[in-house]
């Protein structure tokens, strides 16, 4: 859908067209899905959920629509995928009700990095000051340069003048920034919603190394380092597979989330031994109970998810500087775990802020 309105819109006036014009324009193209929902309806409206090739975002909106869905059981949930959002604004303002819960999708991207989908963020709070918006548990991540003082400030901004916005943090140092500049809300620490879904059963039978290893902006490990460390594995390990928790937008629609999340969790639940970098692939491994090495990002999610959540499980191994060898030491170690017996994650009495503000 943005691929068409992109096409509406030439190149050398993108930049010069107002939000709010961009939004009617793509008010032609509002999803369907919207028109079967009442302004009567009590709702709970699911803003930016992934509708792209990142099985991590589309994991984090299947958690979040499942847990408001256990807590909030009398609402309709009305999801808003990311690129349907301004098609959706001008009807969404027309359904939405004073009594209606919106919830902003949690993830990693609330920072300049991501920059669009900040700016819906800044947005949504914006058109709506007089309902409750809850942010779900995000890692806050702008840049220490100009690019990211400018974006921060814009936020801060938006984010103060809502009277009843709620922003949960899922690791402590994103709760200490958010605290520090959005003194005009209700700050939380929670654990990043993915780790409310449990995935243990069915158990398959193990075998093999499975990676799970980034390639973009985030990585922190070399391409080089990477190569080096596949040689050493395929020397001794006989089974060594790949599977990235992003498979490509073009290879993803919404209409398939399920089944491309079995098909993800299942890998993970017959692999021996995860090697991973991404924040996403840890929590698959803790929410399947898979043994897993996990190698440090670009930034502070992995190191503060795991050391805020997932530290006491001795089926996760985090390793905060790179050691080829030390990485073989540990998969042979992990080889040994009797993961049956291995205590499994018990986390969700650590969402009660989250489930007292959805019911408040």
């Amino acid at each position: 859908m943005s691929q068409v309105i992109n096409k509406l819109i030439p190149s050398s006036l993108k930049s010069k067209v107002p939000f709010m014009w961009k939004v009617r324009i793509q008010h032609y193209l509002s999803p369907k899905s919207l028109l079967s929902v009442s302004k009567s309806d009590l709702k709970v409206i699911v803003v930016l959920a992934a509708d792209y090739g990142n099985l991590g975002d589309v994991a984090i909106t299947k958690a979040q629509m499942t847990f408001i869905k256990d807590v909030l059981p009398d609402y309709k949930i009305v999801p808003i995928y990311a690129n349907e959002f301004k098609g959706a604004l001008l009807t969404l303002t027309k359904i939405v009700n004073s009594k209606d819960i919106i919830t902003i999708i949690g993830g990693g991207n609330m920072g300049n990095l991501y920059e669009t989908l900040e700016d819906y963020r800044r947005n949504i709070i914006n058109l709506f000051p007089n309902n409750k918006i809850i942010s779900f548990p995000q890692t806050i991540d702008f840049t220490s340069n100009k690019e990211g003082e400018v974006s921060l400030q814009k936020s801060i901004k938006f984010y103060s003048s809502h009277s009843n916005l709620h922003i949960f943090a899922r690791e402590t140092q994103s709760f200490e920034k958010m605290k520090k500049n959005f003194r005009n809300n209700s700050v939380y620490l929670v654990p990043d919603i993915v780790l409310y879904l449990e995935q243990i059963k069915p158990q398959k039978n193990r075998n093999g190394v499975l990676l799970c290893l980034r390639n973009d902006i985030e990585q922190k490990i070399s391409n080089d380092k990477k190569a080096k460390l596949l040689e050493a594995l395929e020397v001794k390990y006989k089974d060594i597979r790949n599977y990235d928790t992003h498979i490509g937008d073009e290879n993803y629609s919404k209409n398939i989330a399920d089944k491309e999340l079995d098909k993800i969790w299942n890998a993970f639940k017959e692999a021996k031994v995860v090697i991973t970098d991404r924040l996403h692939g840890m929590i698959f491994c803790a929410i399947t109970k898979t043994p897993c090495i996990v190698l440090p990002n670009s930034n502070h999610k992995i190191a503060g998810t795991y050391s805020d959540w997932l530290y006491n499980l001795d089926y996760i191994e985090f390793i905060e500087k790179y050691d080829e060898k030390l990485i073989i030491e540990i998969i042979d170690k992990l080889y040994r775990t009797d993961i049956k017996n291995s205590k499994s994650l018990d986390i969700k009495s650590k969402y009660d802020a989250l489930t007292a503000v959805l019911r408040k």
